[in-house]
């Protein structure tokens, strides 16, 4: 019988102690049944460890635990209910008229007697039920203990040495010559050089220490090798007697002091260099680590030693404070199953194939953790091939070594610094494996569960963002997807940690398990009603509006689906809801009684939500309302003083609707586009919105509408919104004014003196029409990302910035041309773009310079003659640029080879369209055939000469990476060229017949030529054939295997088609101005599973 986690318990107890703690304690007739309660659950709380490790082997033990989780499940929401009555009072209170509520107050203190009595009862009957459930735990013999920390006894790992041999060593051949590296080529001044290796459980972290620690290069390098098992103990004298006898030296017996251990140790280390192997660390305590490191650099005498310490914590890692930190990735699925057949068949021993395809199945189930590829691969030796298939299908059993993995997981779970944190953890298995999660829509339902408790400094957010790091940190989150600037913006969780998750969150409808979360992908029948009277957390992904909610009493989170056009009345009845998701939904309105949902705390609407009500004001709850910028807020929005996120705020005429509303609003967080502002007066009536007292607002955008004649007062509103010196994001549109207040100008605040915004990532500047200067940003030391667009009057860019890594020019309709020195004072720019500037003449010299950029794309600059000249001197290190994009800049006349030829190794995306004055494409064709292995997609359209300028110089063009090839090679087309443009072109195409899927070619009407080259294309699934001069296409397109539509686009002389077998999977042909072309219905009639288009019209 399986034991239980108090982490849940433990949760649920302690929010009732703060809660009768911080307020019910506080009532008065009410604070001494409140205390006694307190005492009695502090009492009950100190039983649950010993019980959690007693349930493992007792029933009763788990049985207690499991009524004791009903019942402070049950009074958790006896008291929430109450709170819930307390808050709608309240507001029935403030929508009461005033002379109306002087007639009610005479029959205020008997109804105030009465709520206390009943609310007194309430209270001693929740005591009554605790008290039994301690005197259950004396009787049981459960010890009382107090644990603030986790148990560092309850797990202890198997040691580990540094002599065992590792049989099997897949797939981390890489990164032994990395470590190795790390650790021997050390500065001769240090004394160490650290390593941390991190990562998860099972990940086989010290199978690949151990091969590092025997390298020949290492223990060439190092006189003395010593390896010493950490696990969860960090006790720095058991450390230092653990080396001294590593080291072969005796350490005599009886109880020493640290200072002869120290003096032994200093003895025996003397002038010798060593590596020091710490291996399966957990310590997270900086003074611990400084004093164990502070003690070795004592004991030491010589420099170049190594720390390689390997540990399942970056944080860990972090304390360390090491020169390298390298993260151990997950093996493939091919890695993995190459280590069970390495297990499970003899060396060089042929696989039968029904064998490996279930196999190669189980690999994936592996996740790529090498510790579950092996132990799969023991328990497959010698079965056989329906047993392989019932393994795939249910995984392994405890006796099958399914409970070793878990084990090994589950240390990282132990090892968790408290129950709120283990409980949002096991949370995270609610979720379906593979599922990606949003961070902050987990956080939220982590707060609406009531994991997450505030402290004096940090709340529950806040809270909810380290815990999640803490998870990623540990490896029981793995980051999904990151914003432009690496912030962390979704997770998942791996299989093997979901049934972790899963089986310590016990949410398993067993018969003895209340099931209290669910996640359902499709409502087949209804939920029986005893099943939902306990959800707490509902995911609904289908499901009508029939669904009784009133059912699901105890409900905190609700996610609906798009089945749902309305909200569903019986929704109201959920006192206890915290967070109603919506966004999947078409819900285009939310009815009144909206208003009465007084506990939620998250509302997140769908794109098709058009306004919210009136009573939204009275959710005084409310934290995060997640709403699109069409959506129309309602009146006083101001009084929801605990919002945390409100993304979009338009100004109204209006009272209740003006910026004012924002001046109460100072808990806000993240992000905040204000718009319309052209509704505010002047800067008096700006401040109001008291955004100088916003410091959780990071992102803010000032928007002011298009299509005003006069610029008014938006200097004076400008200088009025002047925002917190934490802003990192600042966006500034449709501003008329002539030029920036002084704030903006200088990009600083007033404190005394000025400020700088040094916290400033990202500024954009769009539409503002009068300004001719922009504002000063050299003293930003943390700009990465500089937007400038439509900014009709400036004609100089004077930006010098040593951190701009992105710069975006648009639509700037004066701007002639950039500083001289512009990229040699900006050379950390990793993404260049400019756009639609008429007027610009020539980029400045030193464009190949920038040994950062990425992704250079010139667009729509209709005079651009020239983008410098090569810097001319040796390259200090190889150029990174993976994408070059120049389109429609009709006056180019030279993109210089040099710059090219420095470009070419690492471009993957090359767009060249409409330079028709362009004169050297066929050098830059010769150039890129030299050195460019890299590119993806190739692009060169209406651009004279599509050829190289020697014979045969394609021939060598490694383009086995190419997906995409758009060519046009009929601009400066003539007799003379055609057969260098027809070798060039066949060359191309020959040298990407394996990997090409996507080709545009557009020919010569007067030219009869279609590369033969396309018929060995075995990968191209998309054609499209422009302007080619053939009358009939050969036969050997049918047998493009590959081919699932084909395009013919202003073929004038095309008149017949080959036919297509029915094997072929081409199933869509496009016809658009082929005027010779006629399909006749034989043709039609063999071809009756095409879907055939002529001219926009099904035939």
């Amino acid at each position: 019988m399986e034991g239980v986690s108090s982490a849940a318990i433990e949760v649920l107890v302690q929010n009732l102690i703060n809660l009768f703690k911080d307020e019910y304690s506080l009532l008065r007739g009410l604070d001494k049944d409140a205390q006694q309660l307190q005492r009695t659950l502090e009492t009950i709380q100190a039983y649950l460890n010993d019980a959690e490790k007693k349930s493992i082997t007792q029933d009763s033990a788990k049985i207690w635990l499991r009524d004791l989780e009903a019942v402070a499940f049950d009074a958790d929401n006896v008291l929430d209910e109450l709170s819930y009555h307390l808050l709608h009072k309240k507001v029935k209170k403030m929508k009461t008229p005033k002379g109306k509520d002087k007639v009610l107050s005479c029959f205020s203190p008997f109804n105030g007697i009465m709520r206390r009595r009943n609310m007194a009862h309430t209270i001693k009957q929740i005591n009554t039920t605790f008290e039994s459930m301690k005197k259950t735990a004396t009787e049981l013999g459960l010890e009382s203990m107090v644990v603030s920390a986790p148990d560092a006894v309850a797990h202890t790992s198997i040691e580990t040495d540094s002599v065992s041999l590792d049989p099997i060593f897949i797939g981390r051949d890489d990164d032994v010559p990395k470590l190795v590296h790390m650790l021997t080529q050390i500065q001769d001044d240090r004394i160490f050089c650290k390593v941390a290796l991190v990562g998860m459980g099972g990940m086989g972290k010290t199978t690949l220490t151990r091969k590092v620690f025997n390298h020949e290069s290492v223990t060439a390098r190092f006189g003395s090798l010593i390896w010493v098992h950490v696990s969860r103990t960090f006790d720095p004298i058991s450390l230092f007697k653990k080396i001294l006898s590593a080291l072969n030296s005796d350490i005599g017996g009886g109880v020493q002091s640290r200072e002869v251990i120290l003096k032994r140790l200093k003895e025996v280390l003397n002038s010798k260099t060593y590596i020091l192997v710490l291996d399966d660390v957990w310590n997270e305590d900086v003074q611990m680590w400084e004093d164990f490191i502070n003690s070795m650099s004592g004991v030491t005498s010589t420099t170049g030693n190594g720390i390689l310490i390997t540990t399942r914590s970056k944080k860990v890692a972090s304390i360390v404070n090491t020169f390298h930190i390298h993260h151990l990735n997950r093996l493939s699925d091919e890695e993995c199953w190459s280590i069970i057949k390495a297990k499970t068949f003899d060396e060089n021993g042929e696989v039968p194939s029904g064998f490996e395809m279930i196999g190669r199945q189980v690999a994936k189930r592996c996740w790529g953790l090498p510790l579950a590829a092996n132990v799969v691969g023991g328990v497959l030796r010698s079965k056989s091939e329906e047993e392989w298939r019932l393994i795939n299908e249910y995984w392994l059993s405890d006796a099958q070594g399914g409970e070793y993995i878990s084990k090994i997981l589950k240390l990282s779970y132990d090892h968790l610094s408290s129950p709120s944190l283990k409980k949002c953890f096991s949370f995270c298995s609610v979720f379906p494996k593979g599922r990606e999660i949003k961070k902050h829509d987990l956080i939220e339902l982590w707060m609406a569960e009531g994991f997450l408790q505030p402290s004096e400094r940090d709340d529950m957010e806040c809270v909810g963002n380290m815990f999640f790091n803490v998870l990623l940190q540990n490896s029981l989150l793995q980051v999904a997807d990151k914003d432009e600037y690496g912030n962390v913006e979704s997770c998942r969780i791996h299989d093997l940690v979901h049934d972790l998750a899963s089986s310590v969150l016990s949410n398993i409808a067993d018969g003895n398990t209340i099931v209290r979360y669910m996640f359902l992908k499709e409502e087949s029948s209804s939920i029986p009603k005893n099943v939902a009277k306990h959800l707490r957390t509902l995911f609904l992904k289908g499901g009508t509006s029939a669904t009784l909610f009133s059912n699901f009493e105890c409900l905190h989170n609700l996610t609906l689906s798009v089945d749902y056009k309305e909200l569903p009345d019986s929704i109201r009845e959920l006192v206890h809801l915290r967070n109603l998701n919506i966004y999947y939904t078409e819900i285009v309105n939310l009815p009144k009684w909206i208003g009465k949902l007084h506990h939620l705390q998250t509302l997140r609407a769908c794109r098709e939500l058009e306004n919210l009500p009136s009573t939204l004001k009275h959710m005084f709850n409310l934290r995060h309302l997640h709403i699109y910028s069409h959506t129309k807020l309602p009146e006083e929005i101001g009084r929801l003083t605990s919002l945390r996120t409100l993304p979009y705020f338009t100004v109204g005429k209006e009272k209740g609707f003006q910026i004012e509303e924002l001046g109460s609003l100072n808990n806000l967080k993240g992000s905040l586009e204000i718009k319309d502002l052209e509704m505010v007066h002047d800067k008096e009536e700006a401040q109001k919105a008291n955004m100088f007292q916003k410091p959780n607002l990071i992102d803010l955008v000032f928007e002011w509408s298009d299509g005003r004649e006069d610029e008014r007062n938006d200097e004076s509103v400008l200088e009025g919104l002047q925002p917190h010196p934490n802003l990192k994001k600042l966006k500034i549109s449709g501003f008329k004014g002539k030029r920036f207040p002084t704030w903006t100008e200088k990009m600083a605040v007033p404190q005394g003196s000025w400020v700088a915004l040094a916290n400033l990532i990202e500024i954009k500047l769009s539409n503002c029409s009068e300004i001719e200067e922009i504002p000063m940003v050299e003293h930003l030391p943390n700009l990465k990302s500089l937007s400038l667009k439509k900014l009709k009057k400036v004609k100089l860019i004077n930006v010098s910035s040593n951190h701009l890594t992105s710069l975006r020019i648009e639509e700037l309709d004066r701007l002639e041309c950039l500083p001289e020195w512009f990229f040699h004072n900006n050379q950390d720019l990793s993404s260049l773009y400019i756009s639609k500037c008429p007027v610009l003449r020539e980029l400045p010299d030193g464009l190949d310079t920038l040994h950062s950029l990425e992704s250079l794309r010139i667009w729509d600059c209709e005079n651009l003659k020239s983008i410098g000249n090569p810097s001319g001197g040796g390259r200090q290190s190889q150029a990174i640029l993976r994408q070059l994009i120049i389109k429609e800049c009709g006056e180019l006349m030279e993109l210089p080879c040099e710059m090219l030829e420095s470009w070419a190794p690492t471009i993957e995306d090359l767009v060249l369209v409409e330079l028709r004055r362009l004169k050297n494409l066929p050098m830059l064709i010769d150039c890129l055939a030299k050195s460019s292995t890299r590119l993806t997609r190739l692009t060169i359209r209406g651009v004279p000469k599509l050829k190289g300028a020697s014979s045969g110089s394609v021939e060598s063009w490694d383009l086995s990476s190419l997906k995409t090839l758009s060519i046009d090679v009929s601009v400066e087309w003539s007799r003379e060229d055609s057969v260098g443009i027809a070798e060039t072109v066949e060359g191309m195409l020959q040298r990407c017949c394996n990997s090409l899927t996507y080709l545009q070619l557009k020919g010569m009407e007067n030219w009869e030529w279609l590369p033969q080259s396309i018929q060995y294309l075995i990968s191209v699934s998309l054609l499209e054939l422009s302007n080619i001069g053939v009358e009939e296409l050969p036969q050997w397109l049918r047998n493009l295997s590959s081919l699932r539509r084909l395009y013919l686009r202003c073929c004038n002389k095309l008149k017949r088609l080959p036919s297509v077998d029915d094997s072929n999977k081409l199933g869509g042909l496009e016809i658009s101005d082929c005027p010779e072309l006629h399909i006749d219905s034989e043709w039609r009639r063999q071809h009756g599973h095409l879907k055939i288009n002529v001219d926009g019209q099904r035939v």
